[in-house]
């Protein structure tokens, strides 16, 4: 069965009138009447008929008309989801960050971002890398920043920043109280670190593992705020991004350890799904994190 001729069938029977039907197709009076002569000829049936100068369903062609009431409502509402749905996805911008960012360069962006779209609602989600990428494919948020790694096809990124990560621990850690030190001499060393599936913990162990060093890792958690303060009141280490850390080393609370080996590089991606329509908010967010 041609759609196309259900569809034409639907709007004659809605008007009883070809030239109607044709303006609402925007289509000729002779397409429509073609249209439906196909129809009949598809079906084998008789629809309708004319009869002094109007035209009449048949039995067979009110029951397809009623039926066909049904599906084109049903069209209808399908039609009204997609609206509401795209006018949706233009209303709102969900957000997924690391928690590095969280708290430093987001505010800055929204803000930014919200003087140009006012009455865009903004959700900023946290998370690990790893299930912040979850979350993007599940379309649980329109675009997240993560710790660079390698991504799958169906995922766009962009570079947004880089940072670096310090070692630090308590000013009376014996590292502390020594000049630029060897990653060796980590091995076997508590070190505080976040939990599986953080960006940093990938980078941080990777690095380590380059020099064969392998820590003894006392402490897993996902609390920045637990592991500073965890930090303080034992003799561990951690490496936590400069600027996470900025007011406890000026303060004095902890000390920074310096490495030989320099400081170990942490990159950040906004990642997208690839191959979708990006609304107008979004696509200026993206443009804004492209120059922060």
């Amino acid at each position: 069965m041609n759609l196309k001729h259900l569809e034409t069938f639907h709007h004659f029977c809605e008007f009883m009138s070809m030239t109607r039907a044709a303006q609402h197709l925007n289509v000729t009076q002779p397409a429509i009447s073609q249209q439906l002569r196909n129809f009949e000829a598809e079906c084998g049936v008789k629809l309708f008929y004319r009869e002094h100068n109007q035209y009449i369903l048949t039995p067979a062609g009110e029951e397809v008309a009623l039926l066909n009431k049904r599906i084109f409502s049903r069209v209808a509402q399908i039609e009204a989801l997609f609206e509401k749905v795209r006018k949706s996805t233009q209303e709102r911008l969900w957000i997924g960050t690391t928690k590095a960012y969280a708290c430093t360069v987001m505010p800055d962006l929204i803000a930014e971002f919200q003087r140009h779209f006012p009455r865009v609602h903004v959700r900023l989600s946290e998370g690990n890398s790893a299930d912040l990428i979850t979350r993007l494919r599940k379309r649980k948020e329109d675009l997240v920043v993560v710790a660079r790694t390698e991504y799958d096809s169906s995922l766009k990124a962009m570079p947004f920043a880089q940072a670096e990560f310090v070692l630090v621990a308590r000013p009376d850690h014996p590292l502390a109280q020594q000049g630029a030190v060897s990653i060796q001499c980590l091995a076997g060393e508590s070190l505080i670190i976040r939990e599986h599936g953080s960006g940093s913990r990938h980078a941080i162990l990777k690095k380590l593992r380059q020099h064969g060093v392998t820590p003894s890792l006392v402490v897993e958690s996902e609390s920045l705020s637990f592991i500073m303060e965890y930090i303080q009141r034992k003799m561990g280490v951690s490496f936590i991004l400069s600027h996470e850390v900025e007011h406890q080393l000026a303060e004095g609370l902890l000390k920074q350890i310096h490495l030989e080996e320099g400081t170990i590089v942490f990159n950040a991606d906004i990642v997208t799904r690839r191959d979708e329509p990006m609304p107008p908010p979004m696509r200026y967010f993206l443009k804004i994190a492209k120059r922060s």
